[in-house]
């Protein structure tokens, strides 16, 4: 949540979102809560604030990509969020051309494993996270917003090693909590966002089932000034 995004979207506070999807790439029970905690930072921006999960549901492999024709998550806004990828495979990456990974049927030859975390907000709004190991190598995020026509979409930079100057982002905030004695965003960003991650997890050791989440009824309100590194506050 505090590190550079490209470009430098930030939700208008109170704004009405329709829905949300998240890509992320990596391990389980290590990148994935990274991916959600920047999911989380986003749509806790929504109208009447965060008001909690209501339920969810992992599933994988060939069930992601039904689901999507389902409609149980939006092809448009994996759409946007790929856009926004500085690392796509395909033949982009081997010549250069330009390729519709989201609608050409060559996402799912190369993604192997894919996994789809699928969120149900107490409030109503349905938000997805997408591991896409094999596809892309960043960590993306794309909404549409209710008065807007276009999609609002951007892509969290983790700048490489060396450099990886994320961190100082974080150090940043850090510092800030030391020296002002108040965190710079909600701690219950973070309480949410692990409490999602353990239930999903769950879903998948219990057959990718759809597991009611009551205890996270977590409400709180996002921080007005943006967080992420570069913010003009």
């Amino acid at each position: 949540p505090v590190t550079f995004r490209l470009p430098p979207l930030e939700l208008p506070l109170g704004c009405q979102i329709e829905e949300a999807l998240m890509i992320g790439v990596g391990g389980s029970d290590a990148m994935d809560f990274h991916a959600l905690e920047a999911l989380q930072c986003m749509v806790e921006r929504r109208q009447d604030g965060e008001t909690g999960v209501s339920a969810v549901q992992m599933i994988e492999g060939d069930a992601v990509w039904r689901a999507g024709e389902e409609g149980r998550w939006s092809r448009r806004l994996l759409e946007g969020a790929l856009a926004r990828s500085d690392s796509r495979s395909g033949i982009g990456l081997s010549d250069g051309r330009p390729q519709d990974l989201a609608h050409s049927g060559e996402l799912e030859k190369l993604v192997e494993k894919p996994a789809a975390y699928l969120i149900h907000y107490s409030d109503g709004l349905q938000a997805t996270l997408l591991m896409l190991n094999g596809a892309v190598q960043d960590f993306t995020f794309a909404a549409k917003l209710h008065d807007l026509p276009q999609v609002q979409s951007t892509q969290f930079l983790l700048p490489p090693a060396p450099n990886v100057t994320y961190s100082a982002c974080l150090m940043n905030r850090v510092e800030e909590m030391f020296t002002s004695g108040h965190a710079s965003y909600p701690v219950e960003r973070t309480l949410l966002t692990s409490g999602v991650l353990e239930r999903c997890l769950e879903s998948r050791l219990g057959g990718h089932c759809r597991l009611a989440t009551p205890e996270l009824n977590v409400c709180y309100r996002a921080p007005e000034t943006s967080q992420f590194g570069g913010a003009v506050e």
